[in-house]
């Protein structure tokens, strides 16, 4: 293949097949890619938009050019990375999902980044936690399977992706990169709660999901533009389970939720994020304490640990009540 006569195929509004996307992305991750180049191209995308075959090429390059883990994982276990991009400024919902689930015993490979579009990414927070997220890969695996909760820190796991670090910075618009991340955790976890800035974006992505092996998988966009469950509007929701993909529609109504508080949610610094996460985490039921416990409560219900969503946020929501979640968390740092 030619990486001229594909950019070329992409600029004119053509879509790539797979193993055109494939080769485009394994190219880049080799460093093979000029800056001009790799900047028409993800430009051309951005005004096409990508399709599911394309994803699935680029997902599969990214997954074979990451660290890969040396241990072999003999028991289930989750991811709840979305793509970000859905502006809102509230605080790391999935973070703060994925130490919930994991202090109710949910063994858990949070995959995760700085912050590229929120205040507060993934790393910021747990680094601002005193959670090392710099540690080895065996150290990484080791946490996993010892204590039920590893962070993988992205640009650890995926050095190839320095080749694309400043054209990204440079084009300053969100990329396919944006999504491709959340498919990409180097664990490849058989469970996943995905959340997705568009809803467009919900078949394209559970199709990449069903076709690179995942086991059973949620991927969900909130009417009203939350990249996760909203507390606040219902949320379109994908459910992969046993072979079979349904759509389903949430609606936060059916929780009885009391009186929602913006400023207990959304943020105006990284500091006031770390701040209302704190108080989650350590059992002040405040209208963030609802968003991490719907959200927890959607996995709990993909992983069979409820007979559905709102059962998953009572179990969810009682957890961060006691406290346990911080205490949990505690131990992690040790």
């Amino acid at each position: 293949m030619n990486l001229n006569l594909l950019l070329q195929k992409s600029v004119a509004g053509n879509s790539l097949s797979e193993e055109e996307a494939h080769f485009f992305m394994m190219s880049i991750m080799k460093g093979e890619v000029s800056d001009i180049i790799l900047s028409s191209f993800l430009t051309s995308i951005r005004m096409r938009v990508e399709t599911a075959d394309e994803l699935v090429g680029f997902v599969r390059a990214m997954r074979e050019s990451c660290v890969k883990p040396s241990s072999q994982f003999d028991f289930d276990y989750i991811d709840t990375c979305g793509t970000g991009g859905d502006e809102k400024r509230s605080i790391n919902i999935s973070t703060l999902s994925a130490l919930t689930l994991g202090s109710l015993g949910i063994k858990i490979a949070k995959h995760g980044n700085r912050s590229v579009s929120s205040l507060c990414g993934s790393s910021d927070l747990l680094a601002a936690m005193d959670y090392n997220v710099t540690v080895s890969h065996a150290e990484a695996e080791k946490r996993l399977t010892e204590k039920g909760f590893t962070f993988l820190f992205a640009p650890h796991w995926h050095p190839s992706m320095k080749f694309a670090v400043e054209t990204r910075k440079q084009l300053g618009f969100r990329t396919v990169f944006n999504i491709l991340g959340p498919m990409s955790n180097p664990f490849h976890p058989p469970y996943q709660v995905l959340g997705v800035y568009s809803a467009e974006l919900l078949p394209k992505v559970m199709h990449v999901l069903t076709r690179l092996g995942t086991k059973a998988a949620i991927v969900c966009n909130s009417v009203d533009g939350f990249d996760e469950f909203s507390i606040f509007a219902d949320t379109k929701y994908l459910l992969y389970q046993n072979g079979e993909v349904s759509e389903h529609l949430f609606s936060p109504d059916s929780l009885s939720l009391p009186n929602l508080k913006d400023d207990e949610i959304f943020c105006v610094s990284k500091e006031e994020a770390v701040s209302l996460s704190h108080k989650v985490l350590s059992g002040e039921t405040i209208t963030g304490s609802y968003a991490v416990a719907l959200n927890s409560g959607a996995a709990l219900f993909l992983l069979g640990k409820a007979n559905n969503i709102k059962e998953g946020f009572q179990i969810a929501l009682e957890q961060l009540k006691s406290g346990k979640v911080l205490e949990y968390f505690l131990t992690l740092k040790n």
